[in-house]
């Protein structure tokens, strides 16, 4: 299946973020955890969300520890606490791909491999890690194997 890359402008972005390493192995480890960390400081903070939420996530190294990110848009600039983090993400150029998939990405690295090659194509360069973004909220949505996700990545170029 061919995905079209669409090229974005995306405005600086205040949100809240966890970096971590996640274990596969360790439930209380991973994306689901740091996301449901970020709401809890969010809703502390009495922020609103101003996005849907994404990860972005590198390879496993040799132990199977994940790099990774869980980001929430917020409407305004929070306060750090703990290990959330309140930044504001730079405006950027961005290319996306829009796809169906499940909450595991099993077809992730396929549309990851398209999209470098259709940068690479355009003379564009990636920058950073893809962002994750789930369309459809993984805790009710009926269809588990079917979510909209698309993938994002800021460029120059």
């Amino acid at each position: 299946m061919t995905h079209m890359m669409v090229r974005r402008s995306l405005l600086a972005q205040p949100v809240l973020r966890i970096r971590a390493v996640w274990d596969s192995t360790d439930p209380e480890s991973g994306a689901g955890v740091d996301l449901e960390e970020i709401r809890r400081v969010r809703e502390a903070q009495q922020l609103e969300q101003a996005g849907s939420p994404y990860i972005c996530v590198g390879e496993p190294d040799d132990a199977g520890l994940v790099r990774g990110e869980g980001v929430v848009p917020v409407d305004r600039l929070g306060t750090a606490m703990g290990r959330v983090e309140a930044i504001v993400q730079p405006a950027t150029e961005a290319v996306s791909v829009v796809y169906r998939d499940n909450i595991h990405l099993t077809a992730g690295q396929a549309v990851v491999q398209h999209l470098i090659q259709q940068t690479d194509e355009a003379g564009l360069i990636r920058v950073g890690l893809p962002r994750w973004i789930y369309h459809t909220n993984p805790t009710w949505n009926l269809l588990p194997d079917d979510h909209l996700i698309e993938v994002l990545w800021p460029v120059e170029g």
